[in-house]
């Protein structure tokens, strides 16, 4: 047990401490990052008392390994090294926060607090659609890569992030797939239009995950039967102000 209370904590310290020297020497950074992959997927199987070709293991690793491959890429379009460093702590604190809430889960779960992991999830899930996001926006416009492409990627990782949420949320009806095709639908069609305006892609980027926070909220309320007019009300109404605040407080060029 000591060994495990041990790892919450001096995992994300070698995560930190990795991801600094990777960014001194981008030399070999691909066999960098999949060692980083590796050691991450043994941490958790360590931890997580689930087979490891489980579903319910995987689920758990997705979203820290998602948010670890969003946060490189997003590093990588830094030119600023101090910008880099608070980067890296941030993400290898959400990481220890992740880890810690997986140890409390299985091994104290006195000191769980109920649903801090689904809470958690969801926090996690819009980081990595925003950084998402920024990446691909950027991608579009430094490499100019095809639109076709990055829509690919874009579906990809939205399907992963809300087949979780259905996962974290216990949703197990059938129309869960339906829904997971609209909400794709209606997040490709706000992407392509958004390429199309004149806006950085840290706005388009913004603009995206406000709606995509709106999408999905009123979604999973209707998939698990709580969706009231009150609840629709207070997510268009937090959704107009930060559209409102983002629209009117950017330089448009």
């Amino acid at each position: 047990m000591l060994g495990k209370r041990l790892t919450v904590f001096l995992c994300p310290l070698l995560i930190f401490i990795s991801l600094e020297l990777i960014f001194i020497n981008l030399k070999h950074i691909y066999y960098l990052l999949a060692a980083i992959t590796l050691f991450l997927i043994f941490i958790f199987k360590y931890l997580i008392k689930e087979r490891f070709f489980s579903r319910d293991f995987w689920y758990l690793v997705i979203l820290p390994l998602l948010l670890f491959y969003a946060t490189v890429a997003f590093l990588l379009l830094l030119n600023s090294d101090f910008s880099k460093h608070v980067i890296i702590a941030l993400f290898s604190l959400i990481l220890g926060v992740y880890l810690e809430n997986i140890f409390l889960f299985f091994y104290y779960p006195l000191k769980y607090i109920p649903n801090s992991q689904e809470n958690l999830a969801v926090f996690i899930s819009l980081l990595i659609f925003f950084l998402l996001a920024i990446d691909l926006n950027s991608f579009n416009i430094f490499l100019n890569l095809p639109l076709w492409l990055l829509s690919l990627i874009l579906i990809l990782v939205v399907s992963i992030l809300i087949l979780q949420a259905f996962w974290s949320n216990k949703i197990k009806t059938e129309l869960r797939f339906i829904y997971l095709m609209v909400i794709n639908i209606i997040i490709l069609e706000v992407f392509w239009a958004l390429t199309f305006l004149p806006a950085n892609f840290y706005i388009s980027s913004i603009i995206l995950t406000i709606l995509f926070y709106l999408i999905w909220g009123v979604f999973k309320a209707q998939l698990i039967q709580q969706l009231e007019k009150k609840l629709i009300r207070r997510y268009l109404i937090i959704t107009l102000i930060l559209l409102i605040l983002v629209i009117f407080t950017s330089n448009w060029s």
